[in-house]
């Protein structure tokens, strides 16, 4: 979509995309400020990947937080239905602790 803008000096000008504003303001502003505004520009799609890595990464630590707190429910599951049996399975109970003090451990290291 196009954009209708009015210059200081009164002139009307119709602005379609990047390449219209930046030829305005080669005629108005010079050369050197167009290449200024090109490589503010070019910084900005730099910012753009950034924030795309930045979100991936994100995505990564949700997927791998849930898949840590999936496998601790597991465990804490095996402790609560040992722990309503008649005798308790010292060894199963120990195995669960154990599990869940080894994705502990390595969680916080």
């Amino acid at each position: 979509m196009a954009d209708v803008i009015q210059l200081s000096d009164g002139s009307v000008h119709t602005v379609f995309d990047e390449r219209d504003a930046l030829d305005l303001i080669d005629r108005h502003m010079g050369l050197e400020m167009r290449k200024w505004v090109e490589g503010w520009l070019s910084e900005s799609d730099d910012d753009v990947a950034y924030i795309e890595d930045l979100e991936k990464e994100a995505d990564g630590l949700r997927a791998h937080h849930k898949e840590v707190m999936t496998e601790l429910r597991k465990q804490s599951e095996t402790i609560a239905g040992l722990i309503r049996e008649k005798e308790i399975d010292r060894r199963a109970l120990s195995a669960a602790a154990g599990a869940i003090g080894c994705l502990t451990w390595r969680e916080l290291r």
